[in-house]
């Protein structure tokens, strides 16, 4: 049980997560999940309220899109379902086309190169952002727009 506070007074972790520490060191896994009953009972592990609060802070601090948020997740060990549904529930689409225009008026502050190649850069750098086709498309769209009317 120590162990297992120590690593949340760090920063908070799923189940999963500490699971996966708990094993690193040692600890077999009906301690552990003996461990995480405990700790959600006093209410320091909570998998959907700590996956709500990434969603939101991935999407408005980082300005990733669905599919990055759901690869770093998953990489946290949150169950997929648990990420599918609050995802579904927290965000709409033109949250997420603001949070990839922010991302592309942080990125592009002096504007973007015009051309082909100045909207394949913008679209690189959104997809690796984890934004949709469609969500690049229209980002990069208003993009444009933003910078004929802000900055003409």
């Amino acid at each position: 049980m120590a162990a297992a506070l120590r690593m949340l007074s760090r920063r908070g972790l799923s189940e999963g997560e500490i699971r996966e520490r708990l094993a690193k060191k040692g600890i077999p896994p009906t301690e552990a999940s003996a461990v995480i009953r405990r700790l959600q009972e006093l209410g320091l592990v909570d998998d959907p309220e700590l996956c709500a609060q990434l969603v939101r802070s991935y999407r408005e601090t980082r300005s990733y899109g669905s599919a990055k948020i759901i690869w770093v997740l998953r990489a946290r060990h949150f169950p997929p379902d648990l990420v599918e549904k609050i995802l579904r529930e927290s965000s709409s689409g033109e949250e997420e086309l603001a949070a990839a225009s922010a991302a592309l008026r942080k990125r592009f502050r002096a504007g973007l190169p015009y051309g082909r190649q100045g909207a394949a850069k913008a679209y690189r750098f959104l997809a690796g952002r984890g934004f949709s086709p469609e969500m690049c498309r229209r980002a990069i769209g208003g993009f444009s727009f933003d910078i004929q009317e802000g900055e003409g």
